[in-house]
């Protein structure tokens, strides 16, 4: 049967806009949708637009799915519970529900509440997609089961990396999954007007999965980022660091939000006194374009968040990935080295060995990287693409 409404909604769910890397996505994801059926509504059900919702007008926010799933996060506030009857409404109402690109289906981050959204979608008869995803391997078998089973009724599966294609191949082998690329590739970059001779930094001690396992289990490296960053000004290569990061500016417990500002600020009490005045602590929470526009202020970008690598890639800065998850690999392998990046935990103490080359010779690092982010981009137009054929054709 062939789907042709006027103006066909999309639900975008599981916003996360306290991450400035997962708002360029659902800014991109817009962007892209809009493009592929013209004159679409896409909606993004999302936490945190009272902390940050004003910095997007761009986007469509709308209530999470928390009230109609009936769970509660932290971080799910009044409002999100009180609108009910408003996402009750949009669901009812959407030609397609697409859970949001981004690495947020591992178990470490206890996905149940995300799973049982989906399952309440799916209970009302709705069509669920997903778009370019990162998926874990779960230990739990019945949290297993219940995504083996989501999965296996959503109409479309996008993955990033081909290690979530193995997982998801493993709880059946569904013929309605492809492998893209992060949509944040698509975000529109600013011009790149770079200092000589700077660096920006994204530490984050978000931990790495590694098949499963936390690689980051304490902050030891503070001090070993700390004094690559010294051997860097040392050496005159760099003259000035800026510390900033996608996710910054709304911490504490109350929403238990990561904020990288807190390392930041730590790395920067462990250089030298002489050399402090050379870096620069940016505090306080960056959008998306306010990230990428400091990336293109700099010479290079060391990124420990994979979204902050992606950013900074898209507006020609030269990057290396200091992150060593499974998809940072995945990423790394895809582009055959040109999204750069490290192999192990232990290369945090060498960073300085691993960016010079980038500062030596930034410009044959930036044609490397430029052919790695054309690829990506080139994979990341397939999510729309595929999510258009989706609504456009129901079989």
């Amino acid at each position: 049967m062939v789907s042709s409404p006027s103006r066909p909604l999309i639900l975008v769910v599981d916003g996360w806009l306290a991450n400035a890397g997962d708002a360029a996505s659902y800014v991109a994801t817009t962007r892209s949708l809009q493009r592929e059926l013209p004159g679409a509504r896409v909606a993004i059900a999302a936490h945190h637009r009272s902390l940050v919702g004003d910095h997007y007008p761009e986007l469509d926010l709308v209530p999470p799915l928390d009230a109609i799933a009936g769970v509660s996060w932290p971080w799910t506030s009044e409002e999100d519970i009180a609108e009910a009857p408003v996402i009750e409404a949009l669901v009812e109402e959407a030609d397609l529900v697409l859970a949001a690109g981004g690495g947020y289906l591992l178990e470490r981050y206890q996905p149940e509440p995300r799973i049982r959204g989906y399952e309440a979608v799916l209970e009302r008869g709705k069509r669920l997609a997903f778009y370019s995803q990162s998926i874990g391997r779960f230990s739990d078998p019945g949290l297993r089961g219940r995504l083996e089973a989501v999965l296996q009724a959503a109409e479309l599966v996008l993955l990033r990396d081909e290690h979530s294609l193995e997982i998801v191949r493993e709880q059946g082998n569904p013929e309605n999954v492809e492998v893209t690329a992060d949509e944040a590739f698509l975000f529109p970059a600013p011009r790149r007007i770079s200092r000589p001779r700077s660096l920006l930094v994204t530490a984050s001690p978000h931990p790495w999965e590694r098949s499963g396992d936390n690689e980051l289990p304490d902050h030891s490296f503070v001090s070993e980022i700390a004094a690559a960053l010294d051997r860097l000004l040392s050496s005159e290569l760099v003259h000035k660091v800026t510390l900033a990061s996608t996710a910054q500016g709304l911490g504490g417990s109350r929403w238990e939000i990561e904020d990288d500002s807190d390392l930041s600020e730590a790395i920067f009490k462990e250089i030298p006194p002489h050399q402090r005045d050379m870096v620069e602590v940016r505090l306080g929470y960056l959008t998306p374009r306010e990230y990428a526009e400091l990336a293109a202020q700099h010479m290079a970008l060391i990124s420990m968040r994979m979204h902050g690598a992606i950013l900074g890639a898209t507006t020609g800065t030269p990057v290396l990935m200091a992150n060593a998850s499974d998809k940072a690999r995945a990423l790394f392998q895809r582009t055959d080295g040109g999204m750069n990046g490290i192999a192990e935990r232990s290369d945090l103490a060498r960073l300085d060995e691993l960016v010079a080359p980038i500062l030596e010779d930034p410009g044959q690092a930036r044609l490397r990287q430029y052919d790695a982010v054309e690829k990506m981009r080139g994979l990341a137009r397939r999510n729309a693409q595929l999510v258009a054929e989706c609504l456009k054709i129901r079989v």
